[in-house]
Parts: C-alpha cells; sequence; structure tokens
C-alpha cells in the first residue's frame, strides 16, 4: 500500500509554527503540525509586540491585554523615568491565544494538528523525509515533501541536516515568574530595570499583563535564576507585593538566541523564528520575526511545490529572503547590543539623568523615529538628529559632551569586528 506523502509537516507549535501552518493551509489540505505541548503556545514570554507587527499581521481586540504606550526606566540608582507616547508603541497580548487563533484558522482550512507528540527524528530519503514521532504510549512515522522546523531553540531535530547548531555564546539566559498580584493597580505600566544587578548585558522587568497577573523576569548572559531571586526580592519591597516561597518554585528559566543559524535551510527542509536564531538581539524579543520568517518559509514551500524542487539550490532562496529583510536590522543590532550595554552603573545614572529627564529628548524618543521593532534604524535616527547632537554637545559634562561621537567610534569598531 503506498504511503501518503503531504506537501509539508510543521515542526513545533509557537507563534513561528503556528503562522506557517495557517499560511500553508491557504495553499494546501495536505498539511500537518506536530507538537509535545497539549496547549499549543504556552511558553515563557512577556506577550509584547511592535505596531509594525500588528499593524502586518493584525491581530484580535480580545487578546490584547492593554496598549503599551508607557513605561518607567529604572536605572541603578533607582532613579524612576517615566516615558508615555501619544499613541501606542507596542501591546501586552495573550500569547497563548495569539497563537491558538493562528492554530484554529488552520483547523477551519482543514489543517491536520497533532499535540502530545513530539518528534524524535528526521530521515532524508529520496523523494521525501519520514518523521518519526511519538508519546509515551506508541511512536509513529509520517511521511512529507517537505519540513519547517520551528521547534524553538533547544531542538536536536537540526542535527539529522547539514546545519551547524548555535554557539553557546550566542544565546542569552532568561528567567521569569508569572504571579497574581493581590494589589492589581500598583503596577499598571512596563517598567524596565538597567545596570550590573542584572547581570552582564542584562536587564529586569515587571509586565502586567491582565488586571491581576504579573510577569517578572531578567535576561543576561549570566545564570539568569540566581539574578531573578534577587530581583524578586527588590520587587517585593519597593512595590509591596507579595510573593510566597512557594510561588518561587515556578520561576521558569530558558534561552534566547540573539544571533541566527549560520545556515536555515538544507534539502527539504527550513527553519524558522527561535529555532532560527532569529530574534531582536536588544531586547529577546521573537514573535515579530517569527512571524516574518514563517511568511517567506511558506512562499519557499509554495514555489518548491510548483516546481517541484525541494533541493538546497531553491530552499536556500528563503534565507536569502529572511536576510534581505531583516538580516542588516539583526546583525547590527547584535553589535549595538555590545555598544549599549558596555556602559558602567555611574554612566548609566549619568546618561538617563541626562537624556530622560530631557523633555525633548524624550519627545524624540518617543516620536516616529524610533520603533520598537527596528531598533538598529531607531538607534541611527536617534544619534543623528541635530536636535539631539546639539544638546549633547552644549553639556558642562564632558563625558555627556563627547558621548554621541564615542557611541558612533564605538559602535563603528564593533561592527568592524
Amino acid at each position: 500500500m503506498k504511503k501518503q506523502v503531504l506537501d509539508c509537516v510543521v515542526v513545533g507549535g509557537g507563534p513561528a509554527g503556528a503562522r506557517a501552518i495557517y499560511e500553508l493551509s491557504k495553499i494546501s489540505t495536505n498539511i500537518a503540525l506536530i507538537d509535545y505541548r497539549e496547549t499549543l503556545g504556552d511558553k515563557l514570554c512577556t506577550g509584547i509586540i511592535g505596531t509594525e507587527c500588528v499593524e502586518k499581521y493584525g491581530i484580535d481586540n480580545n487578546i490584547i491585554y492593554q496598549e503599551a504606550d508607557s513605561a518607567d526606566i529604572i536605572n541603578p540608582a533607582k532613579d524612576i523615568f517615566h516615558l508615555k507616547s501619544k499613541k501606542p508603541k507596542a501591546y501586552i497580548i495573550d500569547r497563548v491565544q495569539y497563537v491558538q487563533n493562528l492554530i484554529n484558522k488552520a483547523k477551519n482550512n482543514n489543517a491536520k494538528i497533532i499535540c502530545k507528540y513530539r518528534v524524535t527524528g528526521i530521515d532524508q530519503r529520496e523523494n521525501k523525509v519520514a518523521i518519526t514521532y511519538s508519546n509515551k504510549k506508541e511512536e509513529k512515522v509520517i511521511y512529507s515533501k517537505s519540513i519547517i522546523l520551528a521547534s524553538g531553540l533547544e531542538n536536536k531535530l537540526i542535527n539529522d541536516f547539514n546545519i551547524a547548531p548555535l554557539k553557546k555564546e550566542n544565546i542569552l539566559n532568561g528567567s521569569q515568574l508569572k504571579i497574581k498580584s493581590k494589589y492589581p493597580n500598583v503596577i499598571s505600566n512596563t517598567k524596565v530595570f538597567i545596570g550590573s544587578n542584572y547581570g552582564f548585558q542584562g536587564f529586569g522587568w515587571i509586565v502586567p499583563t491582565s488586571n491581576d497577573e504579573l510577569l517578572i523576569g531578567v535576561l543576561a548572559r549570566d545564570k539568569s535564576k540566581k539574578i531573578i531571586t534577587e530581583f524578586i526580592s527588590l520587587v517585593t519591597k519597593t512595590y509591596n507585593i507579595i510573593i510566597n516561597e512557594s510561588d518561587k518554585k515556578n520561576i521558569k528559566s530558558w534561552g534566547i538566541p540573539i544571533k541566527p543559524l549560520e545556515k536555515t535551510y538544507d534539502n527539504r527542509l527550513l527553519v524558522v523564528g527561535d529555532a532560527a536564531g532569529l530574534v531582536k538581539p536588544i531586547t529577546g524579543g521573537g514573535i515579530y520575526y517569527s512571524q516574518i520568517s514563517a511568511e517567506i518559509a511558506v512562499k519557499t514551500i509554495k514555489h518548491a511545490l510548483e516546481i517541484n524542487n525541494f533541493n538546497c539550490e531553491v530552499m536556500a532562496t528563503y534565507q536569502q529572503k529572511w536576510e534581505k529583510q531583516i538580516g542588516d536590522e539583526i546583525t547590527r543590532s547584535n553589535k549595538l547590543r555590545d555598544t549599549l550595554f558596555g556602559f558602567e552603573d555611574n554612566m548609566l545614572n549619568h546618561l538617563t539623568k541626562f537624556t530622560l529627564s530631557n523633555k525633548l529628548i524624550s519627545k524624540i524618543l518617543l516620536s516616529k523615529s524610533s520603533s520598537f521593532d527596528n531598533h538598529f534604524q531607531s538607534f541611527v535616527n536617534f544619534i543623528n538628529n541635530e536636535k539631539v547632537n546639539n544638546l549633547f554637545s552644549q553639556s558642562k559634562s564632558n563625558s555627556i559632551k563627547t558621548l554621541i561621537p564615542n557611541l558612533k567610534k564605538k559602535f563603528l569598531d564593533n561592527l568592524r569586528n
């Protein structure tokens, strides 16, 4: 009996996988998604997406917790700087429901969704790939002409292909705790904490989601679980939030890539989202790039199906397209991360007081020239702004006066290395 061969199988049901299966469902019903979770999309994430992502891909209003039109920046000296824009720069959303909505749309288009099974192996054959997936009770095999790998950073499936994994130095460590607050109005907007207390090149955050829920987290190059424990103590004292010792057992940690894989394709394979290392290096946010890469991947698969050719030359067009669209932003934001996160605490205190206390600079930071989704371009717009340069050059502090020229030089040096 001839075995059925699907057009494409998506491995992983996060934002990238959900977008991929939905876009695939528009061109084929002979497709499937496999994920080990029962509730797709249930993964650690702050659930913050920029307005550009919303404008490009849309979002149901009922999954928006709140518009992010303000934030507090807390420097090492514990000075608080309140920033508020006229229009939202981002949205805090229900990530799980965002994924579920895409999955449901794919189901309505007759896509097959296989939950509670983990893909354990992929075997490339002459005219198809064999995908082995299993749970505690059984093991199955499904055949497909192509695969979109969207299984996140912690996957070993790329070892079945001619793709080198990410190096450890290109992975940040994140830890986050979700709690129910007895005082929902104590924290009404996102708070970002900067300085050495949050690890090497790290920062902390508090993000209110629903009326009584808070996300408390850190992202750093160091071991984040130790850092978040100290951060939680600071949060409880500062905001009078009660966090029981038993709550701390629910701290979750995960790795976040800040550089893409050198190769995100192989014969019959495309790698998208976190699995490909396609994440915003400054903040570690991955939803926007997951949507972009998944959309490009499906267009590549569509072309491969039309010409019935899934070799490396055809699949390589996927990487060429995502590199053209977001490659420069990722590369330069990585270099920018090394530049911006290189300040010592004293300089951070000095710099935040000078910039965030200045109404004109704050206005420029919150203007249309600054984007939540394009950090590098926002940085370039800021340091090249004539009014900003005049304000810095007129400062009585030599370290502030020379900051922008020094930043430009340091960044260019990092870009060359």
